[in-house]
């Protein structure tokens, strides 16, 4: 499955742990159907359609 890049952040950000947290939830209530993550290696905010298990 394809992954897509939300918010790619820079590695230099002041941002805290608990404002990524906030973004990941946000883009969770705006998009249920996706898997929004957190991408160590690109340093961003990820997503990836939801795998529905049968």
């Amino acid at each position: 499955m394809h992954k897509k890049i939300h918010i790619l952040l820079d590695k230099s950000t002041n941002l805290s742990l608990s404002e990524v947290l906030e973004k990941i939830r946000a883009l969770q209530e705006q998009h249920p159907d996706l898997d929004v993550f957190f991408d160590g290696d690109e340093y961003a905010i990820c997503s990836r359609p939801r795998r529905h298990s049968k």
